[in-house]
């Protein structure tokens, strides 16, 4: 149950590291629309997290995790360009997803993918929103008595530990085939699904 909770806090340190080594590539206009969109939806999922069983969470993160890869590809395969009305329904599904599991930022990429942005503009604003929804997260988990002092210690610690791999992950970025990383992404999203939908059930 405390997951998400803990995560929410990490979130916020690990995509301030993001933002700051995609600084320059941020599209301020799709992020503006973006967040708008998702904030409401995201206190609507805030809320149904707070509500649900933990066994039941298990099995809801699991699948969400799991369909984000074919959504993914669907959204790729149309090849469909998102425009601002577009930008704003899809801001708030990631609104709401983002409240009741963490791992949705497949959506967000799929979405600014969508829209036209490319390489270090996506990892940038997908950043900048991210940390604006986690921090909002992290406030509503604690209004709902699911964040407490332990669990925002543990997201802090991981959040820092975080940093140099990020340093990292932007220097092989700029090195990696695009296709080699959407591939090893996507195995990560699977697997970690998976292992969700296991331990929920053992």
């Amino acid at each position: 149950k405390a997951l998400v909770p803990v995560l929410a806090v990490a979130g916020v340190i690990i995509n301030s590291g993001r933002i700051w080594f995609y600084r320059k590539q941020l599209d301020r206009r799709t992020f503006l629309i973006v967040l708008a969109s998702a904030l409401p939806f995201l206190v609507l999922g805030t809320w149904i997290y707070s509500i649900l069983d933990a066994r039941t969470l298990g099995v809801v993160l699991g699948l969400m995790i799991i369909a984000f890869v074919p959504m993914r590809r669907l959204l790729m395969r149309h090849a469909i360009v998102i425009g601002p009305g577009g930008l704003a329904v899809g801001g708030g599904v990631f609104g709401l997803a983002s409240g009741v599991a963490t791992g949705t930022g497949v959506i967000l990429v799929s979405l600014l993918l969508g829209a036209g942005l490319t390489g270090p503009a996506v990892l940038a604003t997908d950043a900048l929103v991210t940390i604006a929804l986690d921090f909002s997260k992290a406030l509503l988990f604690g209004r709902f008595d699911l964040l407490d002092g332990e669990h925002f210690f543990a997201g802090v610690v991981i959040g820092v530990a975080s940093i140099p791999g990020s340093a990292l992950g932007a220097w092989l970025v700029q090195r990696m085939h695009a296709h080699l990383h959407v591939l090893f992404m996507e195995g990560l999203i699977l697997s970690g699904g998976g292992f969700m939908l296991w331990h929920s059930w053992s």
